[in-house]
């Protein structure tokens, strides 16, 4: 009898103990898959998910520890991805944002894609951010207050009574016209973009002394990044021609696309004009 009664509590213990670890089990396997986790590919991407989201940020990009990322010490240390299929499954995060251009049709259907849209201006920032906004079920306040420096910018432009003529100039010697994010940044700071070209393009050295810019910006000239075609900083000519007049450095970090650094790049634009009167 009294061995009887033991063995049924014997299993009935045996039952409560595996019905509450199927239940333990059930439990971390439902807040897994709540979990929200996010890795990116891209340099652009990375600029995104560092500004909205830095809680959820499983991987960046393979470029996360270059001079040009806006990553601290300690988000340089968070594991890196590229767009490969095995290596995107082995992160094991929710969301994957692929930069523009890219794309994976190999990924699952319970990871979601978010791929970016390449654009030359401030509307950009605002549709991939509601991308990734939407997609993680983030708050818009960080956008909110993007949208109200924006408008700030895009005011104290329209009340400047004197627009400057801004070149733009990188290390290798390229420079931005017409219908870039560069160009973008120097409207909404207040300035005139002084190149009449259309688009990204590189001029002869010849060509670009000719200009006579108020302003010239120029980028990715302390960043570390190095080049066979430095032009800008190893031709005498350009140099002499950069030293002859006000200039701004934005660091390369903040505008490797339209992304929100833009906001940021556009504002050192508008103090450096100011700083000409």
């Amino acid at each position: 009898m009294i061995f009887a009664i033991s063995n049924i509590i014997r299993k009935l213990c045996t039952c409560i103990l595996l019905c509450f670890t199927s239940a333990f089990i059930l439990s971390i396997e439902t807040i897994a898959l709540e979990t929200k986790s996010i890795a990116s590919t891209s340099l652009c991407g990375d600029s995104y998910i560092l500004a909205l989201a830095p809680q959820k940020i499983s991987h960046l990009s393979w470029q996360s520890r270059s001079l040009l990322s806006t990553a601290d010490d300690r988000q340089k240390k968070l594991p890196q991805v590229w767009n490969d299929t095995e290596i995107l499954l082995n992160s094991n995060a929710s969301h994957i944002l692929l930069g523009s251009g890219e794309t994976n049709n190999k990924l699952p259907s319970k990871i979601q894609k978010i791929e970016l849209k390449w654009g030359e201006s401030f509307e950009t920032i605002r549709s991939n951010a509601e991308l990734i906004i939407n997609s993680l079920g983030l708050e818009k306040d960080i956008v909110d207050n993007w949208e109200e420096r924006i408008r700030t910018l895009h005011q104290n432009a329209k009340n400047r009574k004197v627009k400057p003529k801004i070149l733009y100039l990188s290390r290798s010697g390229s420079s931005a016209g017409l219908d870039t994010f560069v160009d973008a940044a120097i409207k909404y700071a207040g300035g005139v973009n002084i190149v009449k070209n259309t688009g990204w393009y590189k001029p002869d050295p010849e060509q670009l002394i000719k200009y006579d810019p108020d302003l010239i910006i120029t980028s990715y000239f302390s960043s570390g990044y190095e080049s066979v075609e430095a032009i800008a900083v190893r031709n005498k000519v350009i140099e002499r021609f950069i030293h002859s007049h006000p200039v701004v450095e934005i660091e390369g970090s903040l505008w490797p696309c339209a992304g929100p650094g833009l906001i940021q790049a556009s504002e050192k634009i508008a103090i450096a004009i100011d700083n000409l009167s």
